[in-house]
């Protein structure tokens, strides 16, 4: 399984998300051709609701 795939999977399971997108972003870092190494998340679940920025950020990192 790819990470891409993996973090999609643990996204899903843990958040329901209404919207998701995994972005790799690999190929704009000094890393070899198809690493996996830099992803930018949007994510958009209830599960926000009234949460800061910050407090955001804590439950994805937690998750990953």
């Amino acid at each position: 399984m790819t990470v891409q795939a993996t973090i999609e999977q643990k996204i899903i399971s843990s958040l329901t998300p209404a919207h998701l997108e995994v972005i790799n972003e690999s190929f704009m870092h000094n890393v070899p051709p198809g690493s996996e190494s830099h992803f930018k998340l949007v994510i958009v679940s209830d599960n926000f609701d009234g949460e800061s920025r910050v407090k955001r950020q804590q439950a994805v990192n937690r998750i990953l």
